[in-house]
């Protein structure tokens, strides 16, 4: 897991330089979740962004199973 400090989730896809495409997204008050997919490596990325003062965005690399778990998961 990686922390990631004073940069917004909008900024996001700058700051990792990546040609990945959001796949899914859910906000629940002040947290937004996010996964990520890059075809060129099929690799996935849960990003889990706080977009308070000063915002923070946590990121970790889980599996295709993980990610359509999360995606089909209801809250």
């Amino acid at each position: 897991m990686k922390l990631i400090r004073n940069i917004t989730l909008d900024k996001y896809k700058f700051y990792t330089g990546e040609e990945a495409r959001k796949i899914f997204s859910i906000a629940y008050e002040d947290l937004t979740t996010v996964i990520y997919y890059q075809d060129e490596n099929n690799d996935f990325k849960l990003v889990v962004a706080k977009e308070d003062d000063p915002p923070i965005i946590v990121e970790k690399g889980i599996t295709r199973a993980e990610a359509f778990r999360l995606m089909n998961t209801r809250p």
